[in-house]
């Protein structure tokens, strides 16, 4: 794959990586994040490559909290078909086209992947669930002054992390919270538990020295466990199970 031929053809970016694997960067950005857009091409032999984003489009959608649920992931792959990419179960964008071909596919998969973009933020102006609620106003009326709302930290990627709260603002024992709640089966909702792990990783992986934490509605024992095993690697854990005052205990001792 030559880089330079790349570049002339389209305007391009480019970037080797390794031995038959490229990295192609657009001028154009995700709606609902403003990282640019781009595509890694590899070479698969019988002069074929395959174009995918490894999945980064979807995964940064649901760290800004976005369920890709069988009907938003029915309607994002209409919009791939449409302009002849593909987009699988796993959520990758990809397509195999031969060598000759490849300035026109990555056209064609960079317009699909902005397309994607604006569907994604489409889908952001929804509802404010029930539990991030209940726990906003918790936090509300023990830090005051010390809490904001939709705080925006830069991650390890570049992307802009969104966070419904932070508390103890500007101070060095600033916190950003994540909230994940239950759902009417006692289970926790693995969607909303893998972002966060996404979100707060970034941020782990920034060095940003903020506290981190996910405050996780207490479900069935066995769910609520895992939950906590899964995001525990990113950040600090807080149950809650209806007892305001442990939650505040909890949150001073994260």
């Amino acid at each position: 794959m030559n880089c330079a031929d790349i570049s002339q053809q389209l305007g391009f970016k480019c970037r080797p990586i390794s031995d038959g694997l490229t990295y192609v960067q657009s001028p154009l950005t995700l709606a609902f994040d403003g990282a640019a857009i781009g595509a890694f091409v590899q070479e698969i032999g019988r002069g074929l490559v395959r174009i995918t984003d490894n999945s980064d489009i979807l995964f940064t959608a649901m760290t800004h909290g976005i369920n890709p649920d069988p009907r938003r992931s029915r309607k994002l792959g209409e919009i791939a078909r449409l302009s002849g990419i593909s987009l699988s179960e796993n959520g990758e964008l990809h397509t195999v086209c031969p060598q000759e071909d490849a300035g026109f596919h990555i056209a064609r998969f960079i317009e699909a992947a902005s397309r994607i973009g604006d569907a994604c933020d489409d889908m952001l102006v929804i509802h404010v669930p029930k539990f991030q609620r209940k726990v906003g106003s918790l936090l509300a009326r023990r830090y005051k002054e010390c809490m904001r709302r939709d705080f925006v930290l830069s991650g390890a990627s570049g992307h802009q992390l969104t966070f419904p709260f932070v508390i103890n603002f500007g101070q060095p024992n600033q916190m950003v919270i994540q909230t994940v709640a239950t759902g009417s089966s006692g289970k926790p909702n693995w969607a909303s538990i893998y972002g966060a792990v996404g979100k707060m990783g970034d941020l782990k992986n920034s060095h940003d020295r903020t506290k981190r934490t996910v405050i996780l509605e207490r479900g069935e024992d066995q769910s609520t466990q895992q939950a906590m095993v899964a995001l525990a690697e990113s950040a600090s854990v807080v149950v809650y199970d209806g007892n305001n005052q442990r939650l505040y205990d909890a949150l001073q001792a994260a």
